[in-house]
């Protein structure tokens, strides 16, 4: 892809599989029900965008800013997230299986993982991972 600022734009049901958009500006992007899968999106801007829905399947989120991101349904199974700014992002309802968020910047008492699908399978950051048992059990 060779547009690099995508900020703002409406991409709702995208097609963007296994897309390399490393480095990316797509804050405030509306990415409802996008096909993400496979796709490079590291060192990426999604800060405040809509992925409600998002299939991030074995996406490289590696880096990425996901600050007030929307990530409500998204599937991240398999995502990597190492790296990646959560800060105030919403991730209820998710697939978080075997999704990496080692290294990630979280705000476990900010964090919604409310109905969130196998999130004991993912990789946490050991305190994080304790932090989230406590809070919303095991």
């Amino acid at each position: 892809m060779s547009e690099r600022n995508l900020a703002g734009a409406n991409l709702a049901s995208a097609d963007f599989r296994g897309e390399v958009l490393s480095g990316v500006d797509l804050s405030d992007a509306i990415l409802v029900q996008a096909d993400m899968l496979a796709c490079d999106l590291s060192g990426a801007n999604l800060k405040n965008a809509n992925l409600n829905g998002a299939d991030l399947t074995d996406a490289d989120l590696s880096g990425a800013c996901l600050v007030g991101a929307d990530l409500t349904r998204a599937r991240l199974r398999g995502a990597n997230l190492s790296g990646a700014d959560l800060t105030g992002a919403i991730l209820a309802r998710t697939d978080l299986q075997d999704a990496n968020f080692r290294g990630a910047k979280i705000d476990v008492e900010k964090l919604d993982i409310s109905g969130a699908r196998a999130w004991q399978q993912a990789s946490w950051d050991e305190h994080v991972l304790e932090a989230l048992k406590a809070k919303f059990g095991s």
